[in-house]
């Protein structure tokens, strides 16, 4: 769904910074327990904020085990365990890298990237979750990317342009603005462009006027999804992201808009 060669300008800084702290979770941010070793021969035991580690193994024979216990013995000090086996993690890389097809989406590259953790529980070990929920960049919007798509190809249409966007503290926060082409990829990603469009005022103003402006910059054929903060914290939380936008829409806690020309 994202383009190989998806065009990324005039993206604004503070609404991007805002829309990864929103969207996105890193695993370099959490308090974490490395382990390396090489076929059960530990090479590296340390706490990434320097903090002795309680009950640090003397060699790897059960890394799911191991990585679980010395989860439990820290808990206190520590998001998550991570137990590493060095020649797996070079073969995971390498069969990554051998498998980019140049023509393939972005985000189908991405997700194989995460899927193919799956194959490694035995080396690559993650607790109190595996790999795959824990390492890298974690999407944080309360959905899979194939629920994404779903949604996405029944609600938007072809050839047209989205925004979505959270208003708070009286201002468009953050903003993504999505321009889909026939086959529904993202080929263009940008944000509100600030110097040219009042973000700061009434909700439904600074929405409209945002609408506005993406039509006159991008496809005519647009729709627009903005949501409070809170309204959008219900959003991500909910089971039925549907009903959820239904009820923010008629709660005046989100606004959509849309027009077919």
């Amino acid at each position: 769904m994202l383009g190989k060669d998806v065009l990324m300008e005039d993206i604004d800084i503070d609404q991007w910074r805002n829309a990864q702290d929103l969207l996105l979770e890193s695993s370099k941010e959490k308090r974490r327990i490395i382990v390396l070793h090489d076929n059960g021969v530990i090479r590296k035991c340390e706490h990434t904020d320097s903090l002795p580690v309680e009950g640090a193994p003397e060699s790897i024979v059960d890394a799911q085990a191991q990585a679980k216990d010395l989860y439990e013995k820290n808990k206190d000090t520590v998001d998550f365990v991570a137990v590493f086996e060095r020649s797996a993690f070079d073969d995971y890389f390498s069969t990554i890298q051998n498998s980019w097809v140049v023509d393939e989406p972005l985000d189908s590259y991405i997700h194989r990237t995460y899927a193919l953790l799956d194959d490694y529980q035995e080396t690559i070990v993650t607790y109190p979750g595996p790999a795959k929920k824990y390492l890298g960049l974690q999407w944080k919007f309360g959905m899979s990317r194939n629920e994404a798509s779903e949604l996405a190809h029944k609600w938007i249409s072809p050839n047209s342009s989205v925004l979505l966007g959270v208003y708070d503290e009286g201002r468009l926060w953050t903003s993504l603005v999505l321009t889909f082409d026939d086959e529904l990829t993202i080929t263009e990603l940008t944000t509100v462009d600030a110097e040219r469009v009042d973000i700061s005022g009434d909700f439904a103003e600074v929405v409209a006027r945002s609408f506005d402006w993406m039509r006159q910059t991008h496809e005519q054929k647009a729709s627009a999804l903005v949501w409070t903060r809170d309204a959008f914290e219900k959003f991500r939380s909910s089971d039925n992201k549907e009903l959820s936008v239904a009820k923010a829409v008629a709660a005046g806690s989100a606004i959509a808009l849309r027009s077919e020309e």
